[in-house]
C-alpha cells in the first residue's frame, strides 16, 4: 500500500498492514495461536513450469502484478504490473505496463502505458471486454492521484484511447480492486476526505457503460481500508471493509434495488498483516459450495509471521466462521508467509497462493506456494512449491524496492481459467532484479 505524500509512507504502510489481518477468535488473542484447518493428505495440485513474462524493461524491477483470465476462452490472459524506474525512490517512480496472452500464458505482448502511479488491477468479461484500474497521472509522478479506468474491446491486446478518471478529495484515492462477472465490472477504492478520513467506494460498469459510483461505506472520520469485492451468482456484490480498531466487515450491494445492507462482521480481533487481504466467491456451476465466500490474509505477530488465515461464509455473507490457518508445512521452519491470494475454480476447488521462506535454510529467500481445498475450506492439502528457483530480493539491482516490496509487491496475482486450472503471476528476483513469472497449476 502506498501513501501519496512521500513523508507519510512509513505511517501508512504500517497502518495498512495492521488493517489487513483482523481476526474474530477471542481465544486466539489470549493463546497467540490460531488453530489449523484439517489436513487433506491428497496431492492433487500439480504446478507447471515457470514461464518468464518478457518486458521491454529488462533492467528495472517490475512488481505488484495482478492477473485475470477470460471466463470461457482458455487461451486469453491479461496482467498488469508496476515498473519501478528509480530503485532509490520506488514509491515515487512507478509506471504502468499491461501484458496480454493469446495462448494460455506461453507468450505475452506488453503495452507500456505512459502513466505513473500505483496499484494496477485487471478484469475480463465473457464478451472480451477488459478493464484496468490504476492510480496515476500521465507523464510524471504526482502526489494527488486520480483513479483511472482503462478499457479494451479485445481482451487487453489493445486499449481504447478514452480513459475514465475520478478525482478524489484531499490527496485523492488509495488503492484499486477490480473484478468482473457476466456483463458487469465492479471496482472498489478508498477515497480520502478533506479531513484525511477515508471512505470505501463501489463503482459499477454494466453493459459496456461508463463506471459510476453506486455505493459508499462512510468512514465517518475513520480511515477505512478494503480489498476486492466478491460477486455472488445472484449478482449481489460483497463489499469488504477493514479498520485497524479491530473490525473487518462486509456490506452487501444489491444492483437491482441499488441498496447497501448493514454491516456483516467478518472478524474483530486485529493482528499485524503482510500485504493486502483478499476475497473471492465460489460461483462455479458444478460446485457443491456455490456462493461460499472466502476471506484470506497473511498474518504476522510483531516481527514473526503467523501463517495464512481463512474465514469463510456459508450463507451469502450473513455470518462468518472463525479464522483458521491453512498452511500445513511439515518441515518445522518458521512461517514467513506474505502476500496471500485466493481464487475458486469452476468446480468449487479453493486455491490460495502466497510467498514463504520454507525452501531456504536461512529463510532469507522466498518461493511461491499454492494450496487447495476440495471441501469448501474445511481442509487443505500441503502447499505445493510453484517456483523452481528461490528468490532473494535483497540485491543491488533491486535497491530499496526490496524493502518496500519484500514479497514482490503488496499483492500478487491468482486467477482461474475456463478449464479449472489456476494461473499464478508473481514478481521474481532469481536473476537479481524483480521480473514477472507465471505458472499454471492443474488439479487432478
Amino acid at each position: 500500500m502506498k501513501q501519496r505524500y512521500i513523508n507519510h509512507v512509513v505511517v501508512l504502510c504500517l497502518s495498512v498492514f495492521s488493517i489487513s489481518c483482523m481476526t474474530s477468535v477471542s481465544e486466539a488473542q489470549n493463546s497467540g495461536e490460531i488453530p489449523r484447518v484439517k489436513l487433506d493428505t491428497n496431492k492433487d495440485a500439480i504446478a507447471g513450469k515457470n514461464v518468464p513474462i518478457k518486458s521491454r524493461f529488462t533492467d528495472l524491477p517490475i512488481v505488484e502484478p495482478s492477473i485475470t483470465a477470460h471466463p470461457t476462452n482458455n487461451n486469453y490472459l491479461l496482467a498488469a504490473a508496476m515498473v519501478v524506474t528509480d530503485i532509490n525512490r520506488p514509491y515515487a517512480s512507478c509506471r504502468l505496463s499491461s501484458f496480454a496472452s493469446k495462448d494460455g500464458g506461453k507468450n505475452w505482448s506488453e503495452t507500456a502505458h505512459d502513466y505513473w502511479g500505483y496499484d494496477p488491477w485487471v478484469a475480463l468479461l465473457p464478451d472480451g471486454k477488459a478493464a484496468m484500474s490504476w492510480l496515476g497521472t500521465p507523464n510524471s509522478f504526482k502526489h494527488q492521484f486520480p483513479l483511472k479506468v482503462f478499457t479494451s474491446n479485445d481482451s487487453g491486446a489493445s486499449w481504447n484511447n478514452q480513459i475514465q478518471s475520478f478525482n478524489g478529495f484531499g490527496h485523492g484515492h488509495d488503492g484499486t480492486k477490480l473484478v468482473g462477472y457476466k456483463e458487469s465490472f465492479y471496482l472498489t477504492t478508498v477515497r480520502f476526505n478533506g479531513d484525511m478520513g477515508a471512505d470505501v467506494v463501489l463503482y459499477e460498469s454494466k453493459n459496456d457503460n461508463a463506471f459510476k459510483e453506486v455505493a459508499v461505506v462512510k468512514g465517518e472520520g475513520l480511515r477505512l481500508n478494503f480489498c476486492e469485492p466478491a460477486i455472488l451468482s445472484s449478482g449481489i456484490v460483497v463489499v469488504p471493509t477493514l479498520h485497524r480498531s479491530g473490525k473487518v466487515w462486509v456490506n452487501l450491494y444489491n444492483p437491482k434495488t441499488q441498496q447497501l445492507s448493514d454491516k456483516k462482521v467478518v472478524s474483530d480481533n486485529p493482528k499485524v498483516g503482510r500485504g493486502y487481504s483478499r476475497m473471492a466467491a465460489d460461483v462455479g456451476s458444478n460446485s457443491k459450495y456455490k456462493n461460499r465466500i472466502y476471506f484470506v490474509r497473511a498474518v504476522a505477530n510483531g516481527s514473526s509471521s503467523s501463517g495464512i488465515w481463512l474465514n469463510y461464509s456459508k450463507d451469502n455473507g450473513q455470518s462468518w466462521t472463525k479464522e483458521k490457518r491453512i498452511d500445513h508445512f511439515d518441515n518445522n521452519l518458521l512461517s514467513k508467509a506474505n502476500v496471500a491470494s485466493v481464487a475458486v475454480n469452476k468446480d468449487g476447488v479453493l486455491g490460495i497462493s502466497w510467498v514463504d521462506g520454507q525452501h531456504s535454510e536461512d529463510q532469507k529467500a522466498y518461493d511461491v506456494y499454492f494450496s487447495i481445498s476440495r471441501d469448501g475450506g474445511e481442509s487443505f492439502q500441503r502447499p505445493v512449491r510453484v517456483t523452481n528457483v528461490s528468490s532473494n530480493p535483497r540485491t543491488k539491482e533491486n535497491g530499496d524496492v526490496a524493502n518496500k516490496f519484500i514479497g514482490g509487491g503488496h499483492y500478487l496475482g491468482l486467477t482461474t481459467k475456463a478449464d479449472g486450472s489456476f494461473q499464478l503471476i508473481w514478481s521474481d528476483s532469481r536473476e537479481g532484479v524483480f521480473q514477472l513469472q507465471t505458472s499454471n497449476v492443474t488439479i487432478k
